[in-house]
């Protein structure tokens, strides 16, 4: 953890530390819950301080001590850690039912994207099922994937070509292979390239993923102080919602493509004809195909 952002929790956290006690205080416990071992905490900070360095690394070493399986107090927020193979199986495997239910972060609430997201719905949510079933026998089914077999091998042979033209010249292999990737998936989902290899508009959508990603990966006091959440301190919720509006309306304009050229032949019979279909039968809002589309 960087020193800046160290300085940062410790300073709101104190500054909190008044708010923490009156909206926290009067709740009681039904009685001590059983816990995996863990080091000792601090009052309010918890094992912040414990988590200095890179965090992987952290982890590691506390679990040298503590086991494979420990528990971690950071802010407010419990957590239980999984550290070995072995461990990770267990969670990921034979308890998944017990574990599926995950916590929102603040950054996932934005523009009430928690709602809509198979990423944060519960696994007991219809809406949940309804789209993990679509995914799976549309998307990622065997015939789903025979589907877009050629258009993934023709964007294959267009990374190489593009490539081949520029040999002997300096080339940003991250990008041209990043804006590949790209029109594979977008090919899957709505039959079109999103972005030329090598262009600024690629450049713009890979900046865009980048910043998104990055935004929801940083520390957040409010998802350590649920009771700081209202105030969003950090402003990491306003900046994924800004993230996520302008993913929406890069959809917006692919989806209302196709809405309008359904009555000249514009079905393609492809990922998003199929949720376009559910949306006409009113299974999918708009909105709902836009989160989908997003994940």
């Amino acid at each position: 953890m960087e020193a800046s952002t160290l300085l940062w929790f410790l300073y709101v956290s104190l500054a909190s530390c008044l708010l923490y006690k009156l909206f926290l205080s009067n709740k009681t416990s039904s009685g001590p819950a059983r816990r995996p071992p863990g080091p000792a905490h601090l009052p309010l900070l918890g094992n912040i301080l414990d988590l200095h360095g890179e965090l992987h690394h952290a982890l590691a070493r506390l679990a040298e001590t503590h086991g494979p399986v420990m528990s971690l107090r950071l802010g407010a927020t419990d957590a239980v850690v999984a550290t070995s193979a072995t461990a990770a199986r267990d969670v990921l495997q034979r308890y998944d039912h017990l574990l599926a239910a995950r916590s929102v972060t603040d950054a996932g609430r934005a523009l009430g994207y928690h709602e809509l997201s198979v990423i944060w719905l519960p696994g007991t949510s219809p809406l949940w099922k309804r789209l993990r079933a679509v995914g799976t026998s549309h998307l990622f089914s065997a015939r789903g994937l025979d589907a877009t077999r050629a258009a993934r091998e023709e964007k294959a042979r267009d990374l190489v070509a593009c490539l081949g033209r520029h040999a002997g010249e300096a080339v940003g292999v991250g990008r041209v292979v990043f804006s590949c990737v790209l029109n594979v998936v977008s090919n899957a989902l709505f039959s079109e390239d999103v972005a030329d290899l090598s262009s600024d508009r690629a450049q713009e959508l890979e900046m865009l993923v980048r910043d998104h990603v990055e935004e929801a990966c940083k520390p957040n006091l409010s998802d350590l102080f649920p009771v700081l959440t209202k105030f969003d301190l950090q402003g990491r919720r306003r900046r994924s919602a800004e993230f996520i509006g302008r993913f929406y309306n890069f959809f917006d304009d692919i989806i209302a493509r196709r809405i309008n050229a359904g009555g000249g032949g514009g079905k393609k019979e492809d990922f998003l004809d199929v949720l376009l279909q559910l949306h006409s039968v009113d299974q999918l809002s708009l909105q709902t195909i836009k989160s989908f589309l997003l994940v």
